[in-house]
């Protein structure tokens, strides 16, 4: 089976010279090499972004698509990391607001108990949140009228009882990865395979690389590297260096994606056991489910038919009033979330990120954890202890569009 996060190498050739030296290289050309390329830029630092597939092609596509400050983490007490999501919320839709769109997501209650807790968390959640550039005046939050809840197909013969509306933020993930790219003056070497490393005296001093498409080597020189590899990490440290020390921990989540249904205008966010979160939401002419969680190896790694059989059961316990099983799966995904390494299940571990400098390699720092919504402010902040430079611009300055079309909101 072939590995989807890496795709077919594209034909053409690359124009960089064969030898390459920049202030810093940059591995991994996900959400968070992406945007630390664009930090580097507005700093004046070269940089050059360095991939084996394309930008935005690995698991930086496959996220919830979500810039958020996760509902979740009000269940499980981590408000620190929920508050600044949510300040950084804004920040996107300051710099980007060409790929996002507010939305009110319902989340249905069962009981009047658990409708009240709702309304205060949620309450909660808004207020912290309340920066909120560009909100449709059509969007309302707090309780959802009996009348308006009742309309809605996926209320029809479920356990629910009614919803409260909260506020979130909608993307398109592998877009806004690739802006981030085309917002920087980073040398771009995707499809580029790294081959080995030269170093000395405890520092890294070149990478050899491999053009994908031709075959032709390329030597990357760099004062200082940085490793943004995501789920890969431990696996490229191993192969690379030897080390066997695991980093992170993985865990799997699969959306599928049907057509859309007529009166399901509003995402909902179902709490689930274990404080999973099951989305059912209306996107893109489509209508958007998932997810679950499992934790899996390195890398990419297949859906299993238990994962869809476990999403099934569940949208058929939770919304048994639509036909699940009847409708043609229109398409599916899997991505891969890369957890820092810890005890206990993945399900209880948070989406901490750690920038760790290298035991071995003093000009070398590894990006481990993370998410989507907090990928800009980790990297500004790693951007400014690289450089000594803060660059408040960094929240303000508006991306290029890579494909070059005309900024709108959608």
């Amino acid at each position: 089976m072939t590995d989807p996060a890496w795709p077919a190498v594209p034909e053409g050739v690359c124009t960089l010279p064969r030898a390459i030296t920049v202030d810093l290289a940059i591995l991994g050309a996900g959400i968070h090499g992406a945007a630390l390329a664009r930090e580097l830029t507005l700093r004046g630092v070269s940089c050059a972004l360095v991939d084996r597939g394309e930008v935005g092609g690995g698991t930086s596509q496959w996220s919830s698509q979500l810039l958020h400050g996760g509902i979740r983490y009000l269940l499980t007490g981590d408000i620190q990391q929920m508050r600044e999501g949510l300040a950084e919320r804004a920040t996107w839709f300051h710099i980007a607001p060409h790929r996002c769109r507010w939305e009110a997501f319902w989340m249905p209650h069962r009981s009047w108990p658990e409708g009240l807790s709702h309304r205060i968390g949620i309450g909660l959640y808004d207020h912290w949140g309340s920066e909120r550039p560009g909100w449709p005046a059509a969007l309302h939050l707090g309780g959802v009228p009996a009348s308006v809840f009742q309309g809605d197909p996926r209320a029809a013969g479920g356990p629910f009882r009614g919803a409260t509306a909260y506020a979130d933020l909608l993307t398109w993930d592998r877009d806004l990865t690739r802006d981030l790219a085309a917002s920087s003056e980073a040398l771009h070497l995707d499809f580029h395979e790294v081959e080995t490393f030269e170093d000395a005296a405890g520092a890294l001093h070149a990478a050899l690389l491999r053009d994908r498409r031709d075959g032709i080597p390329r030597r990357l020189e760099a004062r200082r590297w940085v490793f943004a590899l995501g789920p890969w990490t431990d696996g490229a440290m191993g192969a690379w260096f030897g080390e066997t020390r695991p980093r992170l921990r993985r865990s799997a989540g699969i959306h599928l994606w049907f057509d859309p249904v007529p009166g399901c205008d509003r995402p909902w966010a179902i709490r689930r056991p274990k404080g999973r979160i099951l989305f059912v939401i209306p996107r893109d002419g489509l209508l958007q489910v998932g997810t679950t969680e499992r934790e899996v190896e390195e890398g990419w790694v297949p859906i299993l038919e238990a994962e869809r059989e476990e999403l099934f059961q569940a949208l058929e316990s939770n919304l048994p009033g639509l036909p699940w099983r009847q409708w043609p799966l229109r398409a599916e995904e899997l991505g891969v979330r890369p957890l820092v390494a810890a005890s206990g299940r993945t399900t209880h571990l948070s989406r901490e990120a750690v920038l760790e400098p290298h035991p071995r390699f003093r000009n070398l720092t590894l990006v481990l954890g993370g998410k989507l919504t907090t990928a800009r402010a980790l990297m500004d902040r790693l951007a400014t202890t690289l450089t000594g430079a803060p660059c408040p611009a960094s929240r303000t300055e508006p991306l290029r569009l890579w494909d070059g079309q005309p900024a709108k909101i959608r």
